[in-house]
Protein backbone atom coordinates (compact mmCIF):
# COMPACT_ATOMS: atom_id res chain seq x y z
CA UNK A 1 0.00 0.00 0.00
CA UNK A 2 1.44 3.15 -1.21
CA UNK A 3 0.93 6.46 1.05
CA UNK A 4 -2.31 8.35 0.25
CA UNK A 5 -1.82 10.95 -2.45
CA UNK A 6 1.28 9.35 -3.70
CA UNK A 7 -0.20 -17.86 -9.63
CA UNK A 8 -0.28 -18.30 -13.11
CA UNK A 9 1.92 -17.25 -16.57
CA UNK A 10 -1.16 -16.14 -17.49
CA UNK A 11 -1.02 -14.80 -14.29
CA UNK A 12 1.25 -14.28 -17.55
CA UNK A 13 -1.56 -12.27 -19.03
CA UNK A 14 0.21 -9.91 -21.95
CA UNK A 15 -1.03 -6.55 -21.78
CA UNK A 16 -1.26 -3.27 -23.90
CA UNK A 17 -2.96 0.16 -24.61
CA UNK A 18 -5.10 0.07 -27.35
CA UNK A 19 -6.04 3.26 -29.17
CA UNK A 20 -8.12 4.16 -32.17
CA UNK A 21 -6.48 4.09 -35.74
CA UNK A 22 -6.54 5.51 -39.12
CA UNK A 23 -5.99 3.97 -42.42
CA UNK A 24 -6.10 0.57 -43.63
CA UNK A 25 -2.98 -2.29 -43.89
CA UNK A 26 -3.53 -4.99 -46.32
CA UNK A 27 -3.20 -8.55 -45.44
CA UNK A 28 0.62 -9.96 -45.01
CA UNK A 29 2.49 -13.02 -44.13
CA UNK A 30 3.03 -13.89 -40.34
CA UNK A 31 6.66 -14.20 -39.78
CA UNK A 32 5.71 -16.98 -37.16
CA UNK A 33 3.07 -19.13 -38.14
CA UNK A 34 3.34 -18.33 -42.24
CA UNK A 35 -0.57 -17.71 -42.38
CA UNK A 36 -2.11 -14.34 -43.39
CA UNK A 37 -2.81 -11.89 -41.38
CA UNK A 38 -5.76 -9.91 -41.72
CA UNK A 39 -5.05 -6.49 -39.06
CA UNK A 40 -6.05 -3.49 -41.11
CA UNK A 41 -6.13 -1.55 -37.88
CA UNK A 42 -2.94 -2.34 -36.92
CA UNK A 43 1.01 -2.52 -38.51
CA UNK A 44 4.03 -2.92 -37.42
CA UNK A 45 4.40 0.87 -37.25
CA UNK A 46 2.04 1.24 -35.41
CA UNK A 47 2.43 -1.37 -33.05
CA UNK A 48 5.59 0.17 -32.23
CA UNK A 49 4.05 3.28 -31.21
CA UNK A 50 1.48 1.75 -29.00
CA UNK A 51 4.61 0.30 -27.37
CA UNK A 52 6.35 3.15 -26.75
CA UNK A 53 3.60 5.27 -25.27
CA UNK A 54 2.13 2.31 -23.23
CA UNK A 55 5.80 1.45 -21.78
CA UNK A 56 5.58 4.88 -19.04
CA UNK A 57 1.91 3.69 -17.72
CA UNK A 58 3.00 -0.02 -17.37
CA UNK A 59 6.15 0.61 -15.81
CA UNK A 60 4.34 3.14 -13.34
CA UNK A 61 1.10 0.44 -12.60
CA UNK A 62 3.81 -2.28 -12.01
CA UNK A 63 6.17 -0.59 -9.10
CA UNK A 64 8.47 1.14 -11.93
CA UNK A 65 12.02 -0.73 -12.96
CA UNK A 66 13.65 -3.21 -10.50
CA UNK A 67 16.55 -1.11 -9.46
CA UNK A 68 19.22 -3.83 -9.75
CA UNK A 69 21.75 -3.47 -12.91
CA UNK A 70 23.13 -7.36 -12.57
CA UNK A 71 19.36 -8.55 -12.53
CA UNK A 72 18.52 -6.44 -15.24
CA UNK A 73 21.71 -7.18 -16.96
CA UNK A 74 21.08 -10.96 -16.89
CA UNK A 75 17.59 -10.69 -17.70
CA UNK A 76 18.30 -8.45 -21.07
CA UNK A 77 21.21 -11.13 -22.06
CA UNK A 78 18.33 -14.26 -21.90
CA UNK A 79 15.95 -12.11 -23.61
CA UNK A 80 18.43 -11.09 -26.59
CA UNK A 81 19.82 -14.91 -26.71
CA UNK A 82 15.82 -15.96 -27.15
CA UNK A 83 14.63 -13.21 -29.14
CA UNK A 84 17.88 -14.02 -31.83
CA UNK A 85 16.09 -17.30 -31.96
CA UNK A 86 12.55 -15.77 -32.89
CA UNK A 87 11.24 -15.52 -36.08
CA UNK A 88 11.67 -11.70 -35.46
CA UNK A 89 15.07 -10.96 -34.31
CA UNK A 90 15.99 -8.17 -35.94
CA UNK A 91 13.31 -5.81 -34.09
CA UNK A 92 14.57 -4.06 -31.23
CA UNK A 93 12.70 -5.37 -28.16
CA UNK A 94 13.08 -3.49 -24.71
CA UNK A 95 13.09 -5.41 -21.38
CA UNK A 96 12.32 -4.57 -17.89
CA UNK A 97 12.30 -6.18 -14.92
CA UNK A 98 9.27 -5.19 -12.39
CA UNK A 99 9.44 -3.93 -9.24
CA UNK A 100 6.83 -6.06 -8.46
CA UNK A 101 6.38 -9.40 -5.90
CA UNK A 102 3.12 -10.52 -8.91
CA UNK A 103 4.18 -13.79 -10.56
CA UNK A 104 3.74 -12.24 -13.99
CA UNK A 105 5.20 -11.51 -17.47
CA UNK A 106 3.77 -10.12 -20.48
CA UNK A 107 4.68 -8.09 -23.97
CA UNK A 108 3.65 -4.89 -25.12
CA UNK A 109 3.12 -4.68 -29.27
CA UNK A 110 6.76 -3.79 -30.75
CA UNK A 111 8.85 -5.35 -28.98
CA UNK A 112 8.66 -4.16 -25.44
CA UNK A 113 8.85 -7.29 -22.88
CA UNK A 114 7.98 -7.17 -18.98
CA UNK A 115 9.03 -9.85 -16.03
CA UNK A 116 8.53 -9.08 -12.42
CA UNK A 117 10.72 -10.09 -10.04
CA UNK A 118 8.00 -12.10 -8.08
CA UNK A 119 8.51 -14.48 -11.32
CA UNK A 120 12.27 -14.28 -11.29
CA UNK A 121 11.50 -15.34 -7.68
CA UNK A 122 9.54 -18.17 -8.67
CA UNK A 123 11.72 -19.92 -11.72
CA UNK A 124 14.71 -22.38 -10.87
CA UNK A 125 16.86 -22.15 -14.19
CA UNK A 126 17.73 -19.67 -16.91
CA UNK A 127 15.91 -22.16 -19.37
CA UNK A 128 12.69 -21.60 -17.02
CA UNK A 129 13.26 -18.22 -17.45
CA UNK A 130 13.88 -18.16 -20.93
CA UNK A 131 11.01 -20.08 -21.79
CA UNK A 132 8.74 -17.22 -20.46
CA UNK A 133 10.57 -14.69 -22.38
CA UNK A 134 10.20 -17.06 -25.15
CA UNK A 135 6.29 -17.47 -25.08
CA UNK A 136 5.71 -13.79 -24.39
CA UNK A 137 8.19 -13.05 -27.85
CA UNK A 138 5.96 -15.80 -29.68
CA UNK A 139 3.07 -13.51 -28.54
CA UNK A 140 4.67 -10.33 -30.37
CA UNK A 141 6.43 -12.49 -33.68
CA UNK A 142 2.96 -13.71 -34.23
CA UNK A 143 1.21 -10.38 -33.71
CA UNK A 144 -1.40 -11.38 -31.24
CA UNK A 145 -1.67 -7.96 -29.71
CA UNK A 146 -3.00 -6.27 -33.33
CA UNK A 147 -5.12 -9.76 -33.86
CA UNK A 148 -6.62 -8.80 -30.81
CA UNK A 149 -7.10 -5.03 -31.46
CA UNK A 150 -8.94 -6.11 -34.74
CA UNK A 151 -11.49 -7.97 -33.09
CA UNK A 152 -11.69 -5.10 -30.47
CA UNK A 153 -12.49 -2.24 -33.09
CA UNK A 154 -14.88 -5.03 -34.09
CA UNK A 155 -16.62 -4.64 -31.32
CA UNK A 156 -16.16 -0.96 -30.71
CA UNK A 157 -13.44 -0.97 -28.00
CA UNK A 158 -11.04 1.25 -28.46
CA UNK A 159 -9.29 1.68 -25.51
CA UNK A 160 -8.16 -1.48 -24.03
CA UNK A 161 -5.75 -2.54 -21.35
CA UNK A 162 -4.61 -6.31 -20.92
CA UNK A 163 -3.17 -7.35 -17.84
CA UNK A 164 -3.54 -9.16 -14.67
CA UNK A 165 -2.24 -10.21 -11.44
CA UNK A 166 -3.11 -12.53 -8.64
CA UNK A 167 -5.65 -12.22 -6.81
CA UNK A 168 -8.87 -10.80 -6.28
CA UNK A 169 -11.26 -9.29 -9.08
CA UNK A 170 -10.50 -5.52 -6.25
CA UNK A 171 -7.29 -6.11 -6.68
CA UNK A 172 -7.82 -6.35 -10.91
CA UNK A 173 -9.80 -2.88 -10.37
CA UNK A 174 -6.16 -1.08 -9.67
CA UNK A 175 -4.56 -2.30 -13.13
CA UNK A 176 -6.98 -0.44 -15.18
CA UNK A 177 -4.68 2.33 -16.23
CA UNK A 178 -8.00 4.07 -18.80
CA UNK A 179 -11.20 5.36 -18.42
CA UNK A 180 -12.22 2.57 -21.11
CA UNK A 181 -9.69 0.05 -19.93
CA UNK A 182 -10.54 -3.68 -19.15
CA UNK A 183 -9.20 -6.75 -18.48
CA UNK A 184 -8.71 -9.28 -21.05
CA UNK A 185 -6.52 -12.54 -22.40
CA UNK A 186 -5.14 -13.76 -25.83
CA UNK A 187 -7.31 -16.36 -27.02
CA UNK A 188 -6.83 -20.34 -26.14
CA UNK A 189 -5.70 -20.72 -29.98
CA UNK A 190 -3.19 -17.93 -29.33
CA UNK A 191 -2.10 -18.67 -25.63
CA UNK A 192 -1.27 -22.68 -27.46
CA UNK A 193 0.49 -21.00 -30.59
CA UNK A 194 2.53 -18.81 -28.24
CA UNK A 195 3.61 -22.10 -26.25
CA UNK A 196 4.62 -23.82 -29.35
CA UNK A 197 6.71 -20.73 -30.94
CA UNK A 198 7.85 -20.87 -27.24
CA UNK A 199 9.29 -24.70 -26.91
CA UNK A 200 10.29 -23.60 -30.87
CA UNK A 201 12.37 -20.37 -29.99
CA UNK A 202 13.95 -22.57 -26.70
CA UNK A 203 15.37 -25.21 -28.90
CA UNK A 204 16.71 -22.80 -31.66
CA UNK A 205 18.52 -20.84 -28.46
CA UNK A 206 20.42 -24.09 -27.21
CA UNK A 207 18.09 -24.51 -24.52
CA UNK A 208 16.22 -27.56 -23.03
CA UNK A 209 12.63 -27.10 -24.50
CA UNK A 210 11.05 -29.30 -21.57
CA UNK A 211 11.83 -26.05 -19.40
CA UNK A 212 8.36 -24.31 -20.10
CA UNK A 213 6.95 -27.35 -19.26
CA UNK A 214 8.38 -27.76 -16.18
CA UNK A 215 7.89 -23.62 -15.58
CA UNK A 216 3.95 -24.52 -16.14
CA UNK A 217 4.05 -27.38 -13.68
CA UNK A 218 5.63 -24.70 -11.10
CA UNK A 219 3.01 -22.29 -11.47
CA UNK A 220 0.61 -24.93 -11.21
CA UNK A 221 1.76 -25.77 -7.71
CA UNK A 222 2.36 -21.83 -6.92
CA UNK A 223 -1.51 -21.55 -7.80
CA UNK A 224 -2.67 -24.20 -5.39
CA UNK A 225 -0.54 -22.66 -2.79
CA UNK A 226 -1.78 -18.93 -3.18
CA UNK A 227 -5.33 -20.37 -3.19
CA UNK A 228 -4.26 -22.51 0.38
CA UNK A 229 -3.02 -19.42 1.90
CA UNK A 230 -5.98 -17.39 0.77
CA UNK A 231 -8.47 -20.14 2.56
CA UNK A 232 -9.76 -20.81 -0.51
CA UNK A 233 -10.54 -24.43 -1.60
CA UNK A 234 -8.75 -24.60 -5.01
CA UNK A 235 -7.39 -27.89 -7.31
CA UNK A 236 -4.54 -26.12 -9.44
CA UNK A 237 -5.38 -28.61 -12.68
CA UNK A 238 -9.16 -26.65 -12.66
CA UNK A 239 -7.60 -23.30 -12.31
CA UNK A 240 -8.93 -21.57 -15.74
CA UNK A 241 -7.73 -17.48 -15.92
CA UNK A 242 -10.30 -15.72 -17.03
CA UNK A 243 -12.62 -18.71 -18.57
CA UNK A 244 -10.19 -18.23 -22.12
CA UNK A 245 -7.10 -19.94 -20.92
CA UNK A 246 -6.42 -23.79 -20.62
CA UNK A 247 -5.78 -25.60 -17.22
CA UNK A 248 -1.99 -25.63 -15.99
CA UNK A 249 -2.55 -29.86 -16.57
CA UNK A 250 -3.36 -29.46 -19.86
CA UNK A 251 -0.64 -27.02 -20.77
CA UNK A 252 2.69 -28.62 -19.10
CA UNK A 253 1.30 -32.14 -21.05
CA UNK A 254 1.09 -30.11 -24.79
CA UNK A 255 4.43 -28.12 -23.60
CA UNK A 256 5.98 -31.65 -23.20
CA UNK A 257 4.98 -33.04 -26.73
CA UNK A 258 5.83 -29.64 -28.31
CA UNK A 259 9.30 -30.27 -26.44
CA UNK A 260 9.83 -33.75 -27.83
CA UNK A 261 8.61 -32.86 -31.07
CA UNK A 262 12.29 -30.88 -31.71
CA UNK A 263 13.89 -33.90 -31.74
CA UNK A 264 16.53 -32.24 -28.73
CA UNK A 265 16.50 -35.00 -25.81
CA UNK A 266 15.49 -34.29 -22.63
CA UNK A 267 18.39 -32.70 -20.88
CA UNK A 268 20.47 -32.41 -23.46
CA UNK A 269 19.95 -28.76 -23.78
CA UNK A 270 20.92 -26.14 -21.07
CA UNK A 271 19.36 -25.39 -17.90
CA UNK A 272 21.82 -23.02 -16.69
CA UNK A 273 20.39 -23.46 -13.12
CA UNK A 274 23.17 -22.06 -11.29
CA UNK A 275 23.34 -18.89 -12.79
CA UNK A 276 19.62 -18.15 -12.96
CA UNK A 277 20.33 -18.65 -8.60
CA UNK A 278 23.80 -16.44 -8.19
CA UNK A 279 21.55 -14.01 -10.51
CA UNK A 280 18.31 -14.10 -8.21
CA UNK A 281 20.54 -14.25 -4.81
CA UNK A 282 19.64 -11.32 -2.75
CA UNK A 283 16.18 -10.30 -4.88
CA UNK A 284 13.48 -8.47 -2.84
CA UNK A 285 11.12 -10.43 -2.29
CA UNK A 286 7.35 -9.37 -1.26
CA UNK A 287 6.52 -6.07 -0.83
CA UNK A 288 8.82 -2.83 -0.17
CA UNK A 289 8.91 -1.83 3.24
CA UNK A 290 8.17 1.44 2.17
CA UNK A 291 4.96 0.26 0.87
CA UNK A 292 4.02 -2.19 3.89
CA UNK A 293 4.65 -5.90 4.40
CA UNK A 294 3.20 -8.40 5.68
CA UNK A 295 4.59 -10.54 8.12
CA UNK A 296 2.97 -13.30 9.56
CA UNK A 297 -0.82 -11.82 10.02
CA UNK A 298 0.49 -8.44 10.74
CA UNK A 299 0.86 -5.69 8.32
CA UNK A 300 3.61 -3.11 9.05
CA UNK A 301 4.23 0.29 7.55
CA UNK A 302 7.60 1.83 8.17
CA UNK A 303 6.80 4.82 5.76
CA UNK A 304 3.67 6.05 7.41
CA UNK A 305 4.78 4.26 10.54
CA UNK A 306 1.68 1.49 11.52
CA UNK A 307 0.63 -1.65 12.07
CA UNK A 308 -2.50 -3.81 12.95
CA UNK A 309 -3.33 -7.52 12.75
CA UNK A 310 -5.46 -9.80 10.92
CA UNK A 311 -7.72 -12.15 12.49
CA UNK A 312 -6.17 -16.06 12.42
CA UNK A 313 -8.75 -16.87 9.60
CA UNK A 314 -8.20 -14.06 7.10
CA UNK A 315 -5.61 -13.28 4.66
CA UNK A 316 -3.97 -10.39 3.84
CA UNK A 317 -2.94 -9.20 0.50
CA UNK A 318 -1.04 -5.94 0.30
CA UNK A 319 -1.40 -3.67 -2.92
CA UNK A 320 -0.50 -0.43 -4.18
CA UNK A 321 -3.95 1.27 -3.45
CA UNK A 322 -5.03 -0.35 -0.31
CA UNK A 323 -4.46 -3.57 2.15
CA UNK A 324 -7.30 -6.19 1.47
CA UNK A 325 -8.23 -8.85 4.34
CA UNK A 326 -10.33 -12.30 2.83
CA UNK A 327 -11.86 -14.27 5.39
CA UNK A 328 -14.58 -16.68 5.83
CA UNK A 329 -17.81 -16.40 4.53
CA UNK A 330 -16.90 -14.13 2.09
CA UNK A 331 -16.07 -11.16 4.50
CA UNK A 332 -13.67 -9.38 3.56
CA UNK A 333 -11.69 -6.19 5.11
CA UNK A 334 -10.17 -2.86 3.33
CA UNK A 335 -7.99 -0.70 5.06
CA UNK A 336 -6.33 2.31 3.20
CA UNK A 337 -5.86 5.90 4.21
CA UNK A 338 -7.06 9.25 3.49
CA UNK A 339 -6.77 13.25 4.67
CA UNK A 340 -8.75 15.57 6.54
CA UNK A 341 -8.92 19.20 7.58
CA UNK A 342 -6.64 18.96 11.41
CA UNK A 343 -9.62 20.38 13.12
CA UNK A 344 -12.66 18.45 11.59
CA UNK A 345 -13.78 16.11 14.02
CA UNK A 346 -13.18 12.75 13.13
CA UNK A 347 -17.26 11.21 13.41
CA UNK A 348 -17.88 14.35 11.35
CA UNK A 349 -15.04 13.44 9.13
CA UNK A 350 -16.73 10.02 8.56
CA UNK A 351 -20.47 10.72 8.21
CA UNK A 352 -19.65 14.33 6.54
CA UNK A 353 -17.10 13.60 4.14
CA UNK A 354 -15.87 9.99 3.67
CA UNK A 355 -19.18 8.75 3.78
CA UNK A 356 -21.56 11.14 3.27
CA UNK A 357 -23.24 9.57 0.00
CA UNK A 358 -24.04 6.86 2.79
CA UNK A 359 -27.19 5.91 5.02
CA UNK A 360 -25.59 5.32 8.33
CA UNK A 361 -26.49 4.06 11.92
CA UNK A 362 -24.92 3.44 14.73
CA UNK A 363 -22.16 6.50 14.55
CA UNK A 364 -20.44 6.41 17.99
CA UNK A 365 -16.96 7.51 18.89
CA UNK A 366 -14.24 5.52 20.57
CA UNK A 367 -10.17 5.30 20.93
CA UNK A 368 -7.59 3.18 19.09
CA UNK A 369 -4.41 2.89 20.28
CA UNK A 370 -4.81 6.72 22.31
CA UNK A 371 -6.01 7.52 18.90
CA UNK A 372 -9.66 9.32 18.35
CA UNK A 373 -11.58 6.71 16.06
CA UNK A 374 -15.29 6.65 14.74
CA UNK A 375 -17.02 4.10 13.23
CA UNK A 376 -20.78 3.69 11.98
CA UNK A 377 -22.94 0.76 9.96
CA UNK A 378 -24.31 0.87 6.41
CA UNK A 379 -25.14 -1.87 4.02
CA UNK A 380 -22.88 -1.71 0.46
CA UNK A 381 -23.62 -4.34 -2.29
CA UNK A 382 -25.50 -6.17 0.26
CA UNK A 383 -23.12 -7.02 2.89
CA UNK A 384 -23.32 -5.51 6.32
CA UNK A 385 -20.73 -2.92 6.34
CA UNK A 386 -18.94 -1.66 9.43
CA UNK A 387 -16.75 1.79 8.63
CA UNK A 388 -14.02 3.01 11.01
CA UNK A 389 -12.08 5.82 10.59
CA UNK A 390 -8.84 6.60 12.86
CA UNK A 391 -7.60 9.83 13.06
CA UNK A 392 -3.84 9.80 12.53
CA UNK A 393 -1.00 12.80 12.39
CA UNK A 394 -1.21 15.77 10.71
CA UNK A 395 -4.28 15.20 9.46
CA UNK A 396 -4.20 11.74 8.18
CA UNK A 397 -6.93 9.47 8.62
CA UNK A 398 -6.65 5.64 8.73
CA UNK A 399 -9.93 3.57 7.66
CA UNK A 400 -11.23 -0.02 8.05
CA UNK A 401 -14.40 -0.57 5.47
CA UNK A 402 -15.40 -4.37 6.58
CA UNK A 403 -17.94 -6.20 4.85
CA UNK A 404 -19.99 -9.61 6.00
CA UNK A 405 -22.59 -11.25 3.94
CA UNK A 406 -26.21 -11.44 5.79
CA UNK A 407 -25.96 -15.34 6.24
CA UNK A 408 -23.16 -14.94 8.43
CA UNK A 409 -24.76 -11.92 11.21
CA UNK A 410 -22.38 -11.13 13.42
CA UNK A 411 -20.38 -14.21 13.62
CA UNK A 412 -17.00 -12.22 12.21
CA UNK A 413 -17.41 -9.33 14.35
CA UNK A 414 -15.60 -10.08 16.71
CA UNK A 415 -12.61 -11.10 14.50
CA UNK A 416 -12.71 -7.70 12.82
CA UNK A 417 -12.86 -5.95 15.93
CA UNK A 418 -10.42 -7.02 17.17
CA UNK A 419 -8.02 -6.30 13.93
CA UNK A 420 -9.44 -2.57 14.19
CA UNK A 421 -8.18 -2.70 17.93
CA UNK A 422 -4.74 -3.80 16.87
CA UNK A 423 -4.33 -0.79 15.29
CA UNK A 424 -1.14 1.41 16.50
CA UNK A 425 1.74 3.61 15.85
CA UNK A 426 5.21 2.57 14.90
CA UNK A 427 7.66 5.07 16.59
CA UNK A 428 11.15 5.71 14.20
CA UNK A 429 13.16 3.13 15.96
CA UNK A 430 10.27 0.61 15.35
CA UNK A 431 9.80 1.18 11.95
CA UNK A 432 13.51 1.27 11.43
CA UNK A 433 13.81 -2.37 12.25
CA UNK A 434 11.33 -3.60 9.20
CA UNK A 435 13.29 -4.90 6.96
CA UNK A 436 12.43 -6.24 3.49
CA UNK A 437 12.63 -9.87 2.48
CA UNK A 438 15.31 -11.90 0.10
CA UNK A 439 16.01 -14.69 -1.75
CA UNK A 440 19.17 -16.12 -0.22
CA UNK A 441 20.13 -19.13 -1.87
CA UNK A 442 22.07 -22.14 0.30
CA UNK A 443 24.27 -24.87 -0.42
CA UNK A 444 22.22 -28.20 0.87
CA UNK A 445 24.54 -30.41 3.35
CA UNK A 446 24.37 -33.83 4.07
CA UNK A 447 21.38 -34.59 6.45
CA UNK A 448 19.31 -31.53 5.50
CA UNK A 449 15.90 -32.61 4.71
CA UNK A 450 13.47 -29.86 3.17
CA UNK A 451 11.08 -29.81 7.02
CA UNK A 452 15.00 -28.29 8.39
CA UNK A 453 15.67 -25.96 5.62
CA UNK A 454 12.05 -24.53 5.48
CA UNK A 455 12.45 -23.69 8.88
CA UNK A 456 14.65 -21.32 8.19
CA UNK A 457 12.37 -19.42 6.10
CA UNK A 458 11.27 -16.20 7.38
CA UNK A 459 7.19 -17.12 6.60
CA UNK A 460 4.90 -18.36 8.85
CA UNK A 461 2.43 -20.17 7.48
CA UNK A 462 3.15 -23.42 5.04
CA UNK A 463 6.67 -23.09 5.17
CA UNK A 464 7.34 -26.34 4.52
CA UNK A 465 4.99 -26.01 1.09
CA UNK A 466 6.26 -22.50 0.24
CA UNK A 467 10.11 -23.90 0.49
CA UNK A 468 9.05 -26.47 -2.19
CA UNK A 469 6.99 -24.90 -4.44
CA UNK A 470 9.77 -21.88 -4.43
CA UNK A 471 12.49 -24.72 -5.25
CA UNK A 472 10.53 -26.77 -7.84
CA UNK A 473 10.35 -30.18 -5.84
CA UNK A 474 7.00 -30.90 -5.71
CA UNK A 475 4.68 -32.70 -3.15
CA UNK A 476 6.93 -34.50 -0.86
CA UNK A 477 9.90 -33.76 -2.47
CA UNK A 478 13.56 -33.31 -0.69
CA UNK A 479 16.71 -31.02 -1.99
CA UNK A 480 19.70 -33.20 -2.90
CA UNK A 481 22.53 -32.93 -0.86
CA UNK A 482 25.16 -30.60 -2.48
CA UNK A 483 22.40 -28.73 -4.77
CA UNK A 484 21.33 -25.02 -4.33
CA UNK A 485 18.20 -24.10 -3.13
CA UNK A 486 16.23 -20.67 -2.26
CA UNK A 487 15.40 -19.38 0.78
CA UNK A 488 12.86 -16.41 2.04
CA UNK A 489 15.07 -14.37 4.57
CA UNK A 490 15.94 -10.86 5.69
Amino acid sequence: MRSAGAALWKVLVPAFIGAAFAGLAACTTNPATGEEDFTPFMSPQEEARIGAEAHPQILKAYGGVYEDAEVGAYVAKVALRVARASDLPDIPYTVSVLDSPVVNAFALPGGYVYVTRGLLALANSEAELAGVLAHEIGHVAARHSAQRQTAAVGSQIFGTLLGAVVGSSAVNQLFNLGSQGLLASYSREQEFEADSLGVRYLARAGYDPYAQASFLKQLADETALAAKLANRDANAAQVDWLATHPANEARVREAARLAAETGVPHGAGEMNAAAHLRAVDGLLYGDRPEEGVIRGREFLHSGLGFRFKAPADFHLQNTPAAVWAFGPDKSVVKFDTGEKAPRLDIADYLANDWARQLRLSGLRRFEVGGLAAAEAWTRLQNMRTRIVAIEGREGRVYRFLAGTAPQAGGAHDASIDGMVKSFRLLSKAEAARIKPLRIRTVKVQPGQSAALLAARMKVEAYALERFRVLNGLGEGGEPKPSSTVKLIAE
